[in-house]
């Protein structure tokens, strides 16, 4: 008697939907490794291949999107370059008044202690914050004065982080609108189920395969979705390490 596919009830909350992602993406590479024309399921390849991929990508359990990298990245350059600057000049500011430097470090002083604690700041304030710092330390007296405590270059090493930041936001931003996009109307559960659906049908297929023309191919589907399924099905048997549902999609923090 030929050996029959175990058809499992997970279209309900026994995995989660991480799992049960990882779980239907092994099956299909079953399929992949025999080919679904030689286990009957040419008809179905397209639409498992489609909703697989659409249900690993919509619940991407990634920690860190590139994009949401790289404004941090970028904040911490920026953070850095305002700190050495900033201090550079409060140090200055201790010069004695009569040190030949203490003047033009003075004339910063209206234009800087507004700004002391800007990199604590949330990334958009601190990014407008620093524009207006820019404009006004781009007036003729304070450009001479960094000129001569020779803060110039950091200055502008600073607004370019500045710009850098700004950047890296935007595109931070159109990434998350695309994803939203992406995703439509769609849910977690609809996607699952409609997966588990065209799953199922493909065991049946492969069962009736494998019981009217047994093959190596058949026979080696069966056994090796079967061991995916005993595995999965200790998965969803074992207790959660904590209570709740599936965690949200991250998101870097919002600013």
């Amino acid at each position: 008697m030929s050996a029959k596919l175990e058809i499992p009830e997970w279209t309900g909350s026994t995995l989660t939907a991480g799992a049960f992602s990882e779980y239907a993406g092994r099956v299909v590479e079953v399929f992949r490794t025999w080919g679904y024309e030689n286990l009957a399921l040419s008809d179905l390849q397209g639409d498992i291949e489609t909703a697989n991929t659409r249900l690993a990508d919509f619940i991407n359990r990634e920690r860190a999107y590139d994009e949401t990298a790289a404004v941090a990245k970028a904040d911490a350059n920026r953070d850095a370059l305002w700190n050495a600057f900033y201090y550079a000049w409060s140090y200055l500011m201790e010069l004695d008044p009569g040190h030949p430097l203490h003047g033009a470090a003075l004339t910063l002083r209206s234009e800087m202690t507004p700004y002391k604690g800007v990199w604590k700041h949330e990334l958009a304030k601190e990014t407008s914050e620093l524009k207006g710092l820019q404009r006004d330390l781009e007036k003729p007296q304070n450009v001479d004065a960094l000129q001569a405590l020779g803060l110039t270059k950091i200055a502008t090493a600073l607004f370019v982080a500045n710009s850098e930041v700004e950047t890296a936001l935007t595109n931070r931003d159109a990434e998350r609108g695309k994803r939203i996009a992406d995703k439509g109307d769609d849910t977690t559960p609809e996607l699952r189920k409609a997966l588990s659906t065209l799953l199922v049908e493909a065991y049946r297929q492969v069962n009736a395969l494998n019981r009217i023309s047994p093959s190596e191919g058949t026979e080696t589907t069966v056994r090796d979705v079967n061991g995916i399924i005993a595995h999965y099905k200790d998965v969803a048997a074992q207790p959660a390490k904590r209570k709740g549902g599936d965690e949200p999609e991250p998101e870097s923090p919002a600013s």
